[in-house]
């Protein structure tokens, strides 16, 4: 399967080297952990090694709000300010801990787990494997290293792998041109919905910012046939 057809996944850039703990870890433990690590968070796991939650730096600085969560109310977020509350008085890691964590599989896209994140308001994901075990974790600078691809390596999978797919036999050379991740390309094409697939394809390889359609085609066959066109000999109508 060629590269643009595989769309990478949160496998190809994760951290596979996860630093976890159990349910019963010490508050302290748990702030040695995250600063002799050098992370931002640490997965809790069980026995078999499924994650059962989360516990991030902005859950342990909660401690040291704990008097000003006992004190005042918020009338605008009661449960926000409850679990706040409950994991400014944790001991140990299930105390603290956000449950249940927010889990992908190890296949997902790029794209999808860039989804859940923007959604769920998360920096990063626990990873697991077809077992529920915790494979590895993914965090926003994570996704983004896909746009670090190089420019040559970008032009060399279209003009090498989408072009030649998508037009089979180009009569005229299309010209690629690839500047900090942009894609421009220029030439002509049979079709209109030629440049449109070009395009929309180019787009989706992983890695591209953006790409500049400045394709020129010989016959728009995205119009609609007009009523009574001769075709063939044939009268096509359209009602």
């Amino acid at each position: 399967m060629s590269t643009w057809q595989r769309r990478r996944t949160v496998a190809d850039v994760m951290t596979t080297q996860v630093h976890v703990t159990g349910p019963h870890t010490p508050f302290k433990l748990l702030v040695r952990l995250i600063e002799e690590n050098k992370v931002s968070a640490i997965p809790i796991v069980d026995q078999q090694g499924a994650p059962v939650g989360i516990v991030s730096e902005a859950d342990l600085l909660l401690k040291e709000r704990r008097h000003e969560l006992e004190s005042e109310l918020d009338l605008f977020h009661p449960q926000r300010h409850r679990s706040e509350k409950a994991k400014s008085e944790g001991l140990v890691a299930s105390e603290l801990m956000t449950s249940p964590p927010l889990t992908v599989l190890s296949e997902t896209t790029l794209t999808d787990a860039a989804r859940l994140m923007q959604q769920r308001k998360v920096r990063r994901l626990i990873v697991v494997d077809g077992r529920g075990k915790i494979a590895g974790i993914v965090s926003r600078s994570d996704l983004l290293q896909v746009f670090l691809r190089g420019d040559e390596e970008l032009r060399d999978e279209i003009v090498n792998e989408l072009i030649p797919r998508v037009l089979m036999t180009p009569d005229e050379p299309i010209d690629v041109e690839v500047r900090y991740n942009v894609v421009t390309l220029k030439g002509q094409v049979d079709r209109k919905s030629d440049t449109q697939i070009l395009t929309r394809r180019a787009r989706e390889i992983d890695g591209v910012v953006e790409v500049i359609d400045r394709l020129k085609y010989r016959w728009d066959d995205t119009a609609p046939v007009p009523s009574g066109l001769l075709v063939n000999g044939s009268t096509i109508r359209t009602y």
